[in-house]
């Protein structure tokens, strides 16, 4: 399967997209792309350098001040282009969900649903591109002076983006963007590059994208960096680690020009389960709430309170479910997790793993190690009766290991805890009571809170964190607004 993911390429990977046109990088240095189920390497793409990102950038930047996506496209013509791409990425959708389930490993079934969220991103925000909005503001002191705001977009925007979903992350950086009338410069994750490259080419296929409006990158914490510092940057997006996501933050800030940024950091997600939860159906969405994507999620169910009352009770549930999960070619309908995106974070995971049995003294519901004999699997882990203070409990693992902590007694110790997390990404209660779910969300400071569910997200709701988790929002009129700038306008009209 892996050895003939090339011939699904429509373009030449080793080339670039820059000012509406592949062509080669100014690199000498190239980058190996895997497929995780093997190790198999799949692609070569090139390095990008601080030259190929200065071009990139000046391609962005002159679309935006004297080409017509912002100077001539009406709202409604960005509306259209971005609906062209959606039909376009929905004609192509076969391809990509091949390259994207080889690329990154994870189950065929499971990219389905990331297409689906990816089309429907571009459609949604298309509706917003014809709907830019300001605020006609009575006169206060002189009845001659008119004062009105118009919203405009930020600029050139660069993006940073994650390995674990390439093609869906990039929708929610790019839909919203492009609907604002910016233009970009897009740098996905080293191991994840070929849907990105592939997106590019639908981008230039539809015709409806002026040259500099959509430009790519690639390579990893050079070209990043050059990103990052670049002066013509007007705002920065960025999806990763907490530590990398500091790092932006600093040097955005220390550049000649400030410019805005937006970060969607880590999380280390805690889920609630109170005596009153349906056991059964719990345990179930407790282990997919963590092993969705093989762990490899931002806002991943990792820190799991069972009440006292049931915990006994609860664990054998939770067991099963984990075993019962199918590990197995990620392009079989049949497979359930894959296995995790390299070698450097497949050694990170068993790291954790040894430090949760012999640092943290924790004890193995089950799995803890690698398995099918290739690639870069790891089987579901869980651990109980973890303290609250543990680093497999407080520190992100990126991976499929579920922290059971010790059994609680009341809600209060349990939000009296998560309040001083680090983290406040998301999180999860798992009860029929309506007074604890109405405590539980309105005195967690999390940017997302599930009741009864753990992961869905949609396009229209908003996304992102406190405090370690990062700031700013993706998704939701949130996203699309963070893309704009208010201008104020005062008129004397007796002049």
């Amino acid at each position: 399967m892996s050895s003939s993911v090339m011939t699904k390429l429509p373009f030449d990977e080793k080339l670039i997209y820059i000012n509406g046109k592949w062509s080669a990088s100014s690199s000498t240095q190239s980058c190996n792309v895997e497929n995780p189920d093997t190790a198999e390497i799949i692609a070569v793409v090139p390095e990008c350098t601080a030259e190929d990102l200065d071009q990139a950038v000046q391609a962005a930047y002159t679309a935006f001040h004297d080409g017509p996506w912002v100077n001539e496209y009406s709202g409604a013509q960005r509306r259209d282009a971005m609906l062209a791409l959606a039909d376009a990425i929905e004609e192509h959708r076969r391809n990509i969900e091949l390259i994207e389930s080889i690329n990154t490993g994870k189950p065929i079934s499971d990219v389905r649903g990331e297409l689906d969220d990816t089309i429907d991103l571009f459609r949604h925000f298309a509706g917003y591109a014809d709907k830019v909005e300001g605020r006609h503001i009575a006169a206060q002191t002189n009845s001659t002076l008119e004062g009105y705001t118009t919203k405009v977009p930020v600029g050139v925007v660069g993006f940073i983006n994650a390995f674990n979903y390439p093609i869906c992350l990039l929708a929610w950086k790019v839909a919203p963007a492009l609907a604002a009338g910016c233009t970009i410069v897009f740098k996905p994750g080293p191991q994840t590059p070929l849907t990105t490259q592939y997106f590019a080419y639908l981008v230039d296929q539809t015709g409806k994208f002026p040259p500099g409006v959509f430009n790519v990158v690639l390579g990893g914490v050079g070209v990043g960096q050059a990103l990052v510092d670049h002066d013509l940057i007007d705002k920065i997006g960025f999806t990763g680690s907490v530590a990398t996501g500091k790092h932006v933050i600093r040097s955005t800030a220390s550049t000649r020009n400030v410019r805005a940024t937006s970060v969607e950091l880590g999380g280390k997600s805690p889920g609630v389960v109170m005596p009153d939860a349906d056991l059964e159906k719990t345990a179930k969405l407790a282990v997919s709430g963590c092993m969705s994507n093989t762990g490899m999620n931002c806002n991943a169910l990792t820190r799991l309170w069972v009440h006292r009352s049931i915990y006994d009770e609860f664990l054998p549930l939770l067991k099963a479910a984990a075993e019962a999960i199918t590990l197995d070619t990620p392009q079989l309908e049949t497979t359930e997790m894959g296995p995790l995106i390299d070698r450097r974070q497949y050694e990170r995971v068993l790291e954790y793993i040894r430090i949760g049995k012999e640092e943290d003294k924790a004890s193995v519901l089950t799995g803890g190690e690698p398995t099918l004999g290739r690639g870069y699997w790891i089987q579901p882990t869980l651990f109980y009766n973890v303290s609250p203070k543990a680093r497999i409990a407080t520190e992100e693992i990126f991976g499929p290991v579920l922290s059971v902590l010790e059994p609680f007694d009341s809600l209060d110790e349990v939000i009296e805890i998560e309040r001083k997390s680090e983290f406040g990404l998301a999180a999860g209660i798992f009860s029929r009571n309506h007074q604890d779910i109405a405590k539980f969300t309105r005195k967690l400071r999390s940017g997302t809170i599930w009741v009864n569910t753990f992961n869905p997200l949609y396009s229209y709701l908003p996304f992102g964190g406190f405090r370690n988790s990062g700031f700013g929002r993706e998704l939701g009129y949130e996203s699309f607004d963070g893309y704009l700038v208010s201008k104020a306008i005062i008129d004397d009209i007796s002049y």
